[in-house]
C-alpha cells in the first residue's frame, strides 16, 4: 500500500507529466474525499492522505470535480494544459507562454498555455508531426482522426488515415458524395460500403464504408439494410418471397396490399 501526503503530492506537480496528474476541486480538511490519476496509477484521498488503489485508471471524467484519469483525446482542447493529442492520447509538451518556452518543433497555443506540435519547417506533411500539415514551409496543428468522419466533425475535410492527421481540401482518396460525371460504371462494393468518386466526377474504382463517409453518400449507392434504414432521408426497398393474401383467397401480386411474406429480402436503397 502507497501512502502519499498532500505536501509531496502537490511537490509532484512540477516534476510528474501533466498528462499523468490531474487534480479536481482544492482539498484539505479531513473527510473530504477526492482521486487523481498519477504517472504510477490511480489514487484515492481522504484529506491530506491518499492510498494507490491500482495502476489503471478509471476512463476520463471520473475523478473528482470532473477531471478524470483517462488520456483519450480527438484533439488537443480534450488534453490537460500542458498535453496535446497525438494518435488519441494526451502526451506532455510543456506549459508556455510564448513559443520560445517550447522545444524545437512546437509551437505555444496561448489560450490553453500548452506547447503543441507545429512551427517546424516542413517540405511536405510528410515531415511534419502527426495532428499537423505542412503550410507556407512551416508545420500547423490540425487534429487527429481516424476516419473520415472523425475529422468531419472536428471541422475538416477528411482524414489522412495513413498520419492520422485532419486535412483540409479534396480527399484523394475519393468521395462518398455525389453522382459520377462520366460513363463509367461503380465498383462492386462490400455489404455496407459505397463507392467513390475521383476528382474527375468519374468512379476511382475504391469503396469505404458509409459510416465513415466525411458526407453522406446518396442514398441509392447504399448497398445494406441497416444502413438505408439508418437514414431519414432514405427507404429500404425489399422483395417479397412466397407473399399471400391474408384472407387467404391466393397468392398476392405486384401491387396488393394486407400480404404476408415467407421472406423479405432487401432490394435497394431509395430517396425519401
Amino acid at each position: 500500500m502507497k501512502n502519499l501526503s498532500l505536501g509531496i503530492l502537490v511537490a509532484l506537480t512540477t516534476t510528474l507529466s501533466g498528462c499523468a496528474l490531474y487534480f479536481g476541486n482544492d482539498h484539505g480538511g479531513s473527510g473530504d474525499t477526492w482521486t487523481y490519476c498519477g504517472s504510477d496509477g490511480y489514487y484515492s484521498c481522504d484529506g491530506d492522505n491518499c492510498e494507490w488503489v491500482g495502476s489503471t485508471c478509471p476512463d476520463q471524467g471520473t475523478g473528482s470535480g470532473g477531471q478524470g484519469g483517462g488520456f483519450e483525446c480527438t484533439s488537443s482542447s480534450d488534453c490537460a494544459a500542458g498535453c496535446y493529442c497525438a494518435n488519441g492520447t494526451c502526451e506532455e509538451a510543456g506549459f508556455c507562454t510564448t513559443d520560445a518556452d517550447c522545444g524545437r518543433g512546437y509551437t505555444c497555443n496561448e489560450d490553453r498555455s500548452s506547447c503543441e506540435p507545429g512551427g517546424q519547417s516542413c517540405t511536405n506533411d510528410a515531415s511534419c508531426p502527426q495532428g499537423s500539415v505542412c503550410t507556407e514551409g512551416t508545420c500547423s496543428s490540425t487534429c487527429i482522426c481516424s476516419t473520415d468522419a472523425e475529422a468531419a466533425a472536428q471541422g475538416y475535410a477528411y482524414c489522412d488515415e495513413a498520419r492520422v492527421t485532419c486535412m483540409s481540401g479534396a480527399d484523394p482518396a475519393g468521395t462518398c458524395a455525389g453522382e459520377a460525371t462520366c460513363n463509367t460504371l461503380p465498383p462492386t462494393c462490400a455489404a455496407g460500403d459505397v463507392p467513390l468518386l475521383g476528382a474527375d466526377g468519374c468512379w476511382n474504382g475504391e469503396c469505404e464504408a458509409a459510416s465513415q463517409c466525411a458526407e453522406p453518400p446518396s442514398c441509392t449507392h447504399i448497398n445494406d439494410q441497416p444502413s438505408c434504414s439508418a437514414r431519414s432521408d432514405c427507404h429500404a426497398i425489399v422483395n417479397g418471397i412466397n407473399c399471400t393474401k391474408n384472407d387467404g383467397t391466393g397468392p398476392c401480386q405486384a401491387g396488393d396490399t394486407n400480404c404476408t411474406c415467407e421472406q423479405l429480402i432487401f432490394a435497394a436503397c431509395g430517396a425519401n
